[in-house]
């Protein structure tokens, strides 16, 4: 959920809150006003109906008007002191009950105690009481929205350079010699997390920079003299006057410095790859590529015995570098044929959405999952290096592939799905 939903969220539930108890609480201050009102106007009649029966007594029970009534009986017995009270009273006329505020109380004529009730309808201003909580109702719920819609409105506007700021992070390539910048902002918190972000992303850029030329000197650094032992080797190994043992230590030595090298190769690239030092793609056909690395193999594929089955869609292309295109699919096919049985079989299919390379072989003594681990082999075969696999999850991690291992029926299958949604 995005921060300014939950904001917008926390603030309805609190404003809702806030409404229903307000207007709870309103409700009943305006019922108490209004009955208070009616109290008041209770009393004045009271005072009106003493003053005429002080002066005529002989109208004992009438009725003032159409929302206010008087009742005027004789003691019969003890009755309770003055009060007001809600009652209900029948409407002939309409043939239903009213609800009416009556103030009782005693009043002694001619050494006559009467009980007098007098009645106020309260149709009228039940009536007027629901209007205005209708109104207020309204009123509230159209500020509530206004307020909502205004905070939205004015928090986008306010939080705009934080999402600014993220879209950039995401985007920030750390070989672009574009330079870093970032919005500035009337927000000291987000001035100071700008301010931060600035200087962690030069650290990082120098870091990476330093790293950069200290991979590329120590590879430059590195093969130099590996490429002088080794044609020192070469040398060593066309003399014709060494002794067997002697040859065996120099063709070991060779053999170690050539490994060494490939080494050496195999880990800058790995870093190069992680680096994303290869930011030129255009279309590349897998096919030409697999048809092109076979032939390449074909005399260890027929020492093998290997029988190579094809099905590949010709019309199939891939937005990557060439280069690390390449370098996956060799590694892949060669693995396929290095850790093949003899007279197994190689199942290349290849079609838009998905590579699949299957080889022969007996079931896994180890994790799958450290196949893609780098220095962990499968087999001893002397000519791995244990990277190759690590250097096809990290291509396909870059370009957003997914890459998985399964054995079925004496058949071990790699696959690359290129959908990026997969």
């Amino acid at each position: 959920m995005r921060l300014l939903t939950k904001i917008t969220l926390n603030l309805l539930s609190i404003s809702l809150f806030i409404f229903l108890f307000g207007m709870v609480a309103f409700y009943y201050l305006l019922r108490y006003q209004v009955d208070q009102n009616i109290n008041f106007e209770l009393e004045k009649c009271k005072k009106s109906i003493n003053k005429g029966l002080n002066s005529d007594h002989t109208s004992i029970n009438q009725d003032f008007n159409l929302n206010l009534k008087v009742l005027i009986t004789p003691m019969i017995k003890q009755q309770s002191p003055v009060s007001f009270s809600d009652t209900l009273l029948f409407n002939k006329e309409e043939n239903r009950y009213i609800l009416y505020r009556q103030l009782g109380y005693i009043k002694t004529i001619n050494n006559q105690a009467y009980f007098i009730q007098i009645f106020k309808s309260l149709e009228e201003t039940d009536r007027l009481i629901v209007r205005i909580v209708i109104i207020m109702n309204l009123m509230m719920i159209i500020i509530i929205i206004t307020l909502l819609i205004a905070n939205r409105y004015s928090s986008r506007q306010d939080w705009k350079v934080f999402y600014d700021t993220i879209e950039k992070i995401n985007n920030y390539d750390v070989d672009s010699r574009n330079p870093f910048s970032l919005n500035n902002s009337d927000i000291k918190e987000f001035s100071d997390l700008n301010r931060v972000l600035l200087k962690m992303t030069e650290r990082i850029k120098n870091d990476y920079l330093n790293l950069k030329e200290y991979i590329e000197n120590a590879s430059h650094e590195i093969q130099t003299p590996l490429a002088i032992i080794n044609s020192k080797m070469e040398l060593l190994l066309q003399w014709g006057d060494m002794k067997e043992k002697q040859y065996k230590i120099v063709s070991d030595a060779y053999e170690a410095s050539n490994r060494l090298s490939r080494l050496n190769k195999t880990l800058i690239l790995l870093a190069k790859i992680e680096n994303r030092q290869f930011p030129e793609s255009k279309p590349v056909n897998p096919a030409t590529m697999i048809n092109y690395q076979l032939e390449s193999l074909e005399d260890l594929i027929l020492s093998k015995k290997i029988v190579v089955i094809k099905r590949l869609d010709p019309e199939v292309t891939i937005q990557m570098n060439p280069y690390l295109a390449e370098i996956l699919l060799v590694n892949l096919i060669k693995n396929a044929v290095r850790h093949n049985v003899t007279g197994g079989d190689l199942i290349i299919e290849l079609s838009k959405d998905r590579l699949g390379i299957a080889n022969s072989g007996p079931q896994l003594q180890m994790d799958p999952e450290m196949l893609f681990k780098r220095f962990h082999k499968a087999s001893a075969h002397p000519e791995s290096l244990g990277l190759g696999l690590a250097i096809v999850q990290k291509i396909c991690l870059l370009y957003g592939f997914k890459i998985g291992y399964s054995y079925e029926n004496g058949t071990h299958i790699m696959h690359v799905e290129f959908s990026k949604g997969s």
